[in-house]
């Protein structure tokens, strides 16, 4: 392989976080990072190391390992400065003295988000979990998603929220929008009519009789278990946040709580595509 490795940003801060993910004593050497970055994206991207100049991965000479390339040792410096601003790492020693690069350790703060493995501050990890648990994802959910965890790792919260409020919006409409479609008619032709064209917090509020009063009765267990937390109160605080954070308020949106949105939101989609799945397969519904 020749140039610079290729992979985007996303994939190389998810190889960063692996490592740093994995047990070690801290303060840690820039130099073992490159070297654990390296080995990660040979097995888990099929680079291929070489030995010709200085582009992309390439081997040590004497056979022992990987190393990466001065310019891609550059990228993932950038991105510990990132998990710096984050407060992921800190440079230097937990225990005090010199607080300076290549040393660095992993915060208590930083440990904490690491170690979820649905965590914003690994959003390619994030995406790649959420495509694989729902493989048929809607595209326009993804890139509101994909939108909102870019806007929190660098701080624009509000965004953030917004964005997520609307990849939420877009799962609801499809849900409400394949229970319209497992309706015998004339109850389908009715149940459009009280949802379509409508403000979503009325469309939800009308699956939501219908949810109580007629689907909860075909649903089997499992997709009934959790329903109302994963999916009534899930979507009622997205919404919210979405709408405080859109209207010129003054209100501000925590850190804290931009994250607690996002680390919920793939629960709440995975219920909300279950469902769709069991009413694609159930319909038509008496």
């Amino acid at each position: 392989m020749k140039g610079q490795v290729d992979l985007s940003y996303e994939q190389m801060r998810s190889l960063v976080m692996q490592f740093l993910a994995q047990p070690s004593r801290d303060p840690r050497q820039l130099n073992d990072l490159y070297g654990g970055v390296a080995r990660l994206a040979v097995e888990q991207h099929g680079i291929v190391p070489h030995r010709e100049g200085r582009t992309g991965i390439i081997e040590l000479m004497h056979g022992s390992g990987v190393r990466l390339t001065e310019k891609d040792c550059g990228r993932v410096a950038s991105i510990i400065w990132d998990l710096i601003i984050e407060g992921v790492v800190r440079p230097g020693n937990e225990n005090g003295g010199d607080a300076q690069l290549p040393s660095f350790y992993v915060t208590d703060f930083g440990k904490e988000r690491i170690k979820d493995h649905l965590t914003p501050y690994d959003p390619d990890g994030y995406m790649k979990a959420v495509r694989t648990g729902i493989p048929d994802v809607d595209d326009v959910v993804l890139t509101y998603l994909t939108e909102s965890l870019h806007t929190f790792r660098i701080g624009s919260l509000l965004s953030s929220t917004i964005t997520l409020g609307c990849a939420s919006e877009k799962a609801l409409l499809i849900l409400i929008g394949a229970y319209g479609d497992a309706l015998p008619s004339p109850r389908q032709e009715q149940f459009r009519k009280k949802t379509e064209g409508i403000v979503i917090k009325r469309q939800f509020d009308e699956f939501n009789k219908m949810l109580d009063s007629h689907l909860k009765g075909f649903l089997p267990g499992d997709l009934k278990d959790s329903l109302d937390v994963a999916l009534n109160a899930i979507f009622a605080m997205l919404r919210t946040n979405r709408n405080e954070a859109g209207h010129p308020t003054g209100k501000t949106v925590r850190r804290e709580e931009a994250y607690a949105s996002l680390t919920v939101f793939p629960t709440y989609l995975k219920k909300v595509y279950e469902l769709v799945t069991w009413l694609k397969a159930n319909a038509p519904l008496a």
